[in-house]
């Protein structure tokens, strides 16, 4: 079983007139009793990641609007409780509290950004409420707790198959940037230990601060002088892009992979700019697979707004994690110690992002395909 986290400090708190202690407890009431299958659902709707948890909420939400179209599970429907992180911890820990006050949540998803997914991750385990994370990449994650689980990768795997992009496309004079916090230091420590191995040393590596860095041109100038020519970044879709776009006004053309290329804002934001960059996938764009396509399908119908099909991977996972949890209520989960027991067990089981199944750290390896923005668009890199 993994390391469980260090109890969290605070011994009582009072929400809404409920006592959440930090240790599990005997109660009154549980899951069962409620009229509904009462599901968290806390990720950034707004702040830095705010694009991106609205995908992931988005993906929540539309697998439990099919699920109580046909009937809910065991003839209760399911209710969505949704919150805000800000992508902010402090924030995040805040939100967990909420959840585990709430005895009628049998389940959660929760965290996106992986330094929320670990400020939750001890007062979730440490009162036995099962969070699914979406997006949280940090290595850091697999050691939160026996009750935290994710539909995404590690960046054991995630981060190497990026920055493999770069060495097999020939390239050894690499500068990095990365995000300033857990899973911007969990992808730059695999990449300095996957290069390490090649003999290969970073020629620059800077990290900058999540919604708040906007001028990276001293870190390009350095990868100038440097004479980088390619460049690993670790970055979601806003940075990526004013990077990109800032190193076209330098007139710095650097082969680009990065972690966060598979996301529509990274073209819309970064436009010309961001042609040519490469990352990673869960479905190769020039063939993808049939439920890929239905998925998108009913989620473009439902939230694209001015008609534009866009795909993303945060948006499939969260889908999948309702299935998951669906799948444990109509097991016989009646509780969130149920929820854990199911989801720990968990082997070969059909999603929209492939055949998962949970190791003993609550982890699954969701095959990876290479993709390239080219023409616009995303595409299968070759």
């Amino acid at each position: 079983m993994k390391k469980r986290l260090i109890a969290c400090t605070m011994a009582v708190i009072v929400v809404a007139g409920l006592f959440a202690g930090c240790g599990k407890k005997e109660s009154e009431k549980s899951p069962a009793d409620s009229d509904t299958i009462k599901i968290g659902v806390g990720v950034p709707m707004t702040g830095g990641s705010a694009e991106l948890g609205k995908r992931v909420f988005n993906g929540a939400e539309l697998a439990v609007e099919e699920i109580n179209e046909a009937g809910g599970v065991n003839g209760k429907k399911i209710e969505l409780v949704s919150m805000d992180d800000k992508a902010d911890p402090k924030e995040a820990a805040n939100v967990a509290k909420l959840f585990v006050a709430d005895e009628e949540i049998i389940a959660c998803i929760a965290g996106y950004n992986s330094s929320c997914t670990l400020s939750g991750a001890p007062i979730y385990n440490d009162a036995g409420l099962v969070h699914i994370a979406v997006g949280s990449s940090s290595p850091k994650v697999s050691e939160a707790g026996d009750y935290t689980f994710r539909v995404w990768n590690s960046d054991i795997y995630r981060a190497s198959f990026d920055l493999d992009l770069i060495i097999n496309a020939g390239y050894e004079k690499i500068g990095i940037i990365y995000q300033n916090d857990d899973f911007g230091q969990g992808a730059l420590k695999v990449a300095q230990d996957s290069l390490k191995e090649k003999g290969i040393e970073p020629l620059v590596a800077e990290g900058y601060l999540l919604g708040e860095t906007i001028d990276f041109n001293t870190v390009i100038t350095k990868m100038m002088d440097a004479d980088c020519e390619a460049v690993f970044a670790i970055a979601d879709e806003t940075e990526l892009a004013a990077f990109a776009k800032q190193c076209a006004q330098q007139g710095y053309k650097p082969f680009i992979s990065a972690t966060g290329t598979y996301n529509p804002s990274v073209i819309s934001l970064g436009g010309d700019a961001v042609e040519g960059m490469v990352g990673d996938g869960y479905f190769d764009p020039d063939n993808m697979p049939e439920k890929a396509v239905e998925f998108f399908d009913k989620y473009n119908e439902k939230y694209s707004a001015n008609g534009e099909r866009t795909e993303d991977p945060t948006s499939p996972c969260a889908y999948a994690a309702i299935y998951m949890i669906k799948a444990a209520v109509e097991d016989g989960a009646k509780t969130r110690e149920d929820v854990q027991k199911y989801l720990a067990d968990l082997k070969d089981f059909d999603t929209v992002v492939g055949s998962l199944s949970y190791d003993e750290n609550g982890d699954v390896k969701i095959p990876l395909v290479a993709i390239q923005i080219k023409d616009g668009a995303f595409a299968a890199y070759k």
